[in-house]
């Protein structure tokens, strides 16, 4: 059986901006898309706990943003 992503989950990760391995925690964040205004809310993403930096959108959460990019 496969879990499912929860908040407060945490992973281990390598953070691109402070370059450390870090144990970090799934949390909702607004995220904006490349190249467009929109802002899409309460996205489940992977956050370094050093500099606070979005490292990774968590995998449930990709339809969520394909929704919002695909309405035009």
């Amino acid at each position: 059986m496969i879990a499912t992503p929860k908040i407060g989950d945490l992973m281990t990760n390598t953070c691109p901006r402070c370059n450390r391995v870090v144990r970090s925690r799934l949390t909702l964040r607004n995220v904006a898309l490349a190249r467009t205004r929109l802002v899409v809310s309460d996205v489940l993403v992977d956050v370094c706990p050093v500099c606070d930096h979005m490292i990774s959108i968590a995998p449930a959460s990709v339809e969520q943003l394909r929704e919002a990019g695909s309405w035009k």
